[in-house]
């Protein structure tokens, strides 16, 4: 975090220089290629590395901060990366929209995605911290990564707006990713919505043949929902997808038991077919469950009494319970448990175990109970 912070203002320089040089009389619209010096005007002497060094030190005070200069600064590196990836001038670029005035950047970001244009950058599809992107490959892309990030800083609706606009098509999966995390950061109360785009999202076919990183990455926007009637359709991707899909079903099917076990408890316990093909699996959802919250108890104790569940599949739930697993990762919108000590839940667990073996309660699980109480004992 301090290397960033340290950086920030070089950044900010580099930014200014970049500017400045291609504002300057004679620079061409599209700007330089990459590792090559534009050719001066005619009667333009070329510019000197000193001078280059002269316009960096730029203070930021005068960072372009009208709309239509932040406007033509987006023009111009577009015509530069329509010469070629130029990650340099999406950076420069990145940092002065995130350091003008909010009102005049999303008005200016605004207006540009509006136009529909778009180049490819050359890089791709890549998390940073905090749900933020920290590359993107298209213009596009970055901007409305950018255009999110301002909006949740200022609290304005314009990223909710354009986003909801993005999703009523279906030409960019990696920008339907950036849509609904824009969406979901000023909408709290949008998660039904969110459910059914991502419903609309694993049902296109071209997108799921290929999926790109942005679409994987969108799976979090599932986890985020707490939707448990998603099941059904990330099992399906988990079952028939391509490997990569497959994976990001597993990780979200996993990580939606984490954040609402008693919602997917529940969800399969009314739904006793779903995953009956998994069972091991199915058992690894249970598995998620704090016995100190009565109603997953009780969820837990529906499951452990089905007829329709194995021997098998409850008694590895009956040993998943004491060290549940979990996915560690940056992700798109949610974030990582609290770390569990495991006191107050394993002392539950403990508590419970005993209650159902005192009990007679669950019978035919008296074995693996027994087990399951003599690792919990101090």
């Amino acid at each position: 975090m301090k290397t960033r912070l340290l950086l920030l203002p070089a950044v900010i320089l580099a930014a200014l220089a970049a500017y400045f040089f291609l504002t300057r009389p004679g620079a061409p619209a599209g700007g330089a290629r990459s590792g090559t010096v534009a050719e001066p005007a005619a009667g333009e002497p070329p510019a000197s590395a000193a001078s280059v060094a002269a316009e960096s030190a730029t203070p930021a005070a005068a960072m372009p901060n009208d709309r239509s200069a932040l406007r033509d600064w987006i023009d111009r590196v577009l015509a530069a990366l329509e010469l070629g990836p130029n990650p340099a001038a999406v950076e420069q670029l990145k940092a002065a929209l995130l350091a003008a005035e909010p009102r005049l950047a999303i008005n200016a970001i605004v207006e540009f995605l509006g136009e529909g244009r778009d180049v490819a950058t050359g890089g791709e599809f890549a998390l940073g911290g905090g749900g933020a992107l920290a590359d993107a490959p298209t213009l596009r892309v970055m901007l409305l990564d950018v255009l999110g990030q301002i909006a949740r800083r200022t609290r304005s609706p314009a990223a909710a707006r354009v986003s909801r606009t993005v999703l009523e098509t279906r030409d960019s999966a990696d920008e339907w990713a950036l849509a609904l995390r824009n969406v979901a950061w000023h909408e709290p109360a949008a998660k039904p919505y969110l459910a059914s785009k991502v419903r609309e999202m694993l049902a296109h076919g071209p997108w799921r043949a290929q999926p790109s990183a942005g679409m994987l990455e969108a799976f979090d926007v599932a986890v985020y929902t707490r939707d448990a009637s998603l099941v059904p359709e990330l099992a399906e991707a988990q079952r028939s997808g391509g490997r990569e899909l497959q994976y990001a079903a597993a990780v979200a099917l996993d990580r939606l038991a984490e954040q609402g076990p008693l919602e997917v408890m529940t969800y399969l316990n009314t739904h006793p077919t779903e995953l009956a093909d998994r069972p091991l699996l199915r058992a690894d959802y249970y598995a998620k469950a704090d016995l100190s919250q009565i109603a997953q108890r009780a969820a837990v104790e529906i499951y452990l009494g089905r007829p329709d569940v194995a021997f098998e599949e409850k008694s590895k739930l009956l040993k998943g319970l004491a060290t549940p697993a979990t996915f560690v990762a940056e992700t798109l919108l949610t974030e990582a448990p609290p770390p569990d000590d495991g006191g107050p839940r394993l002392d539950a667990l403990a508590r419970a175990t005993g209650e159902w073996l005192a009990g007679d309660r669950f019978p035919d699980l008296r074995a693996p109970l027994t087990q399951l109480r003599q690792r919990l004992a101090p």
